[in-house]
């Protein structure tokens, strides 16, 4: 309990949410903080339930409540704050600098901003950047070392539209490709610089224009350089260069490091195609056909679940079932927007690629309640004009949800994700012809071609089976 109103007694989040939002009295008709409650409900002033001593206005502005320090509100105490920490040396904003200061004086949460004016350490990044430079950009932070602050502070200047917008992930993985290639040896430099950069970047970049690079895209990139820079090692330990490298040394070294099989397997590649080295194979085996399946059964009881379990997260429950209906991997839902829904006399519609899917009412009022409702939990509003509204929005204004996140916490309400969608996908399969569901569902005819080989082959099968 932390104070006793004539509503009652309150704890510290009821006494805060009072303070901070203050209510029209229904006596006096004025706007302060709700001290007490009619026997009707009604909200009322502290002067009119008997408790003058809990009015209180913002000597500064005279916002009726939130008073923060010294007689002054939250927001009032963080614009000389945001000042102090934007200002340079003349003691004076720079332009760069005043989105930023804009959408921190601005902001909806004040207390929030407060917060993390006090405590964070990008706050502290921040300050130590207005006090020493006067112009702000990319370059100047990818200088920097590439921490979770710096990530932090980058994504509030791009959000504020104090930097410009670009493909954060293709841009993480050039600057950790340039301090790889830094620390090598120069004649390992020779060979893996011209793979990383005009092979693995160079597509890399060519997915990131079309929209289509993913932190899972980057992660194996890594991997790539990772897997060709081990291999040089291992020839230099065993005193061996490419030239030199025959197929049964190139089978040892996958022998000892056959988790990077598939990794080395573009490099080798290369070298190949380059004359680098003699014609090598990696042997990768080919893919197989899925084998994690649900029965119809659990498939329909975890759907239904998503459909009506009002225990479970709205937003679980629309992932579920998007994942059970249409077969989407994670890593496309949550990259789904506000607008790709749309309601007309003709239904509920969702454009999953190009086509526009109709959606069955119960999910379509979940995502429409879903909409009207869900808002990030970032202390800072994007811009109008800063990207997309997700349908799925993250702790950071301007991103969705994380597919880890979401994966971890379907799994934690036993609704997995791979053996639902491979579910999902052969019963689509099976019933619709294979250029339709990669029309609607916006996969390539190589993947649909797959599966319906992998439907034909197990329905072949059962036949024979049943004869």
């Amino acid at each position: 309990m932390t104070a006793t109103y004539p509503v009652g007694a309150l704890c510290s989040t009821c006494y805060h949410h009072r303070r901070r939002n203050p209510r029209t009295c229904v006596e006096c008709g004025n706007t302060r903080i709700a001290a007490g409650r009619t026997s009707e409900d009604g909200d009322l002033c502290g002067p009119c339930s008997g408790r003058p001593d809990l009015h209180t206005t913002c000597r500064q502005c005279d916002y009726p409540g939130d008073i923060y320090a010294n007689g002054r509100c939250t927001r009032c105490a963080i614009t000389d704050r945001v000042t102090h920490l934007l200002a340079g040396p003349d003691g004076t904003i720079a332009p760069p600098f005043q989105p930023l200061a804009d959408a921190l004086t601005q902001a909806e949460k004040p207390w929030s901003v407060m917060s993390w004016l006090r405590t964070s350490a990008a706050a502290g990044l921040l300050d130590e950047l207005t006090t020493e430079h006067t112009e702000i950009s990319h370059g100047l932070l990818d200088r920097l070392p590439q921490s979770t602050i710096t990530r932090n502070v980058r994504h509030h200047l791009v959000m504020t539209g104090a930097l410009p917008e670009r493909h954060e992930t293709f841009a993480r993985l050039e600057l950790w490709a340039i301090a790889t290639l830094e620390a090598l040896p120069p004649h390992q430099s020779r060979i893996v610089s011209p793979f990383s950069e005009w092979h693995v970047i160079k597509d890399a970049r060519r997915r990131a224009e079309r929209g289509r690079y993913t932190p899972g895209a980057a992660k194996a990139d890594r991997g790539n350089i990772r897997a060709a820079i081990l291999l040089l090692n291992w020839l230099d330990q065993h005193q061996l260069t490419l030239p030199d490298l025959h197929q049964e040394d190139l089978d040892l070294w996958l022998t000892q490091n056959p988790t990077r099989r598939q990794a080395v397997h573009s490099f080798v590649r290369w070298l190949t195609k380059r004359k680098l080295t003699r014609p090598l194979d990696t042997q990768l085996a080919r893919k197989g056909f899925p084998a994690n399946f649900q029965t119809d059964d659990e498939h329909e009881q975890q759907l239904q679940r998503c459909l009506t379990d009002e225990a479970l997260p709205r937003e679980l429950r629309i992932v579920g079932a998007l994942i059970r209906l249409y077969a989407l991997p994670i890593v496309r839902i949550k990259e789904i927007t506000t607008s790709q829904f749309q309601l007309n006399d003709a239904g509920a519609f969702l454009t999953i690629d190009r086509h526009p899917v109709l959606l069955p009412p119960t999910l379509a009022r979940l995502i429409k309640a879903h909409i009207a409702r869900s808002q990030a939990s970032s202390m800072l509003k994007p811009r109008a004009s800063s990207g997309p509204d997700y349908l799925l929005p993250g702790r950071h204004a301007g991103r969705p949800l994380s597919a880890g996140h979401l994966i971890k916490r379907l799994r934690n309400h036993d609704l997995p994700t791979r053996a639902a969608r491979n579910t999902a996908m052969i019963n689509a399969i099976t019933e619709l012809p294979p250029i339709v569901v990669s029309d609607l569902f916006g996969l390539s005819a190589a993947t649909t071609f797959q599966w319906a080989k992998f439907a034909q082959q197990n329905w072949t099968d059962y036949l024979a089976l049943h004869k």
